[in-house]
């Protein structure tokens, strides 16, 4: 990534985050809660949305910042397990994974320091399929 990189450390617990999402927050949610699937999605992806508009109001900076990327991650993951097939989260875990690794390997190996390099690897990025 055009911050810090990504290794095997940093990428598997991605991977496990995405899947503990789905395996806890939807699935084993919605056992409690004798919801669906689906229900249990959309009130999660509601109470992030709902939450969103509050986070500004947390007084630290950095814990902000930190619980609005989280959220935004989460809920990004969601909606993309859904549009992909809940019943292959993991697949789309690892894509998430291969789209990082790809960023970094396009940024590091071949990008960086050069000019436009943000902008030519987002235009990269736009043909990275997940």
């Amino acid at each position: 990534m055009p911050m810090c990189g990504f290794n095997s450390k940093i990428l598997d617990s991605l991977r496990h985050f995405q899947e503990g999402l789905v395996e806890h927050g939807l699935y084993g949610r919605s056992r409690e809660t004798g919801q669906t699937v689906e229900q249990r999605l959309q009130e999660e992806l509601d109470d992030m949305g709902r939450f969103s508009k509050e986070i500004d109001n947390l007084n630290d900076p950095e814990m902000r910042d930190l619980v609005k990327g989280l959220s935004t991650f989460a809920g990004a993951f969601y909606r993309l397990a859904r549009r992909k097939g809940l019943d292959g989260y993991k697949e789309t875990a690892q894509a998430v994974s291969n789209y990082f690794m790809e960023m970094d390997r396009k940024y590091y190996g071949e990008l960086q320091g050069k000019p436009q390099d943000m902008a030519r690897l987002a235009e990269h990025l736009n043909g990275v399929k997940v």
